[in-house]
């Protein structure tokens, strides 16, 4: 769901923006991690940056809240987004060679979890935008899936 976009900042308000360390001890520190291990195509390591239960959680809350409270369900939903994205990602890595990443706006979005807004500076001067999910668990932050403008627009409590 990468959107192109026109910063609305100046440079200068770009590079004053707060700089995040890649850990785990952030929302942020956790996308720049999963962003490294993108750019290292290390799919064990992409993984470990992200959460898939939880992931899966959400989705089965947006489709039928009852489906959720299957734990079972609940497991192999995780497992079947887990294999997913392995065979997404290690068939077309992400190229974030040259890409500049700004974060401009982190909100609540439910119990643990934010939305982080990221802006991308591309290599050849456009921009483009995600909206990203992150969860605070207890190994830490980790990174969800990615949601538009209009999924976040009233999910915010």
């Amino acid at each position: 769901m990468l959107e192109n976009v026109q910063p609305g900042l100046t440079q200068e308000e770009l590079s004053a923006l707060p700089v995040f360390e890649m850990d785990f001890y952030t929302a942020e520190g956790a996308i720049l991690c999963l962003e490294d291990a993108y750019r290292r195509k290390h799919i064990e390591s992409a993984c470990a940056c992200k959460n898939f239960l939880i992931e899966g959680i959400l989705a089965l809350l947006d489709a039928d809240p009852n489906l959720a409270r299957n734990a079972e369900l609940r497991k192999r939903n995780a497992m079947l987004l887990e294999r997913k994205f392995r065979q997404e990602i290690t068939a077309a890595w992400p190229d974030l060679k040259g890409v500049e990443t700004f974060f401009i706006d982190h909100q609540r979005y439910i119990n643990g979890i934010v939305v982080v807004t990221e802006l991308r500076r591309m290599p050849d001067g456009s921009f483009n935008k995600l909206n990203l999910l992150v969860a605070n668990t207890v190994s830490g932050w980790r990174v969800l899936n990615e949601v538009d403008d209009s999924e976040i627009q009233g999910e915010v409590d």
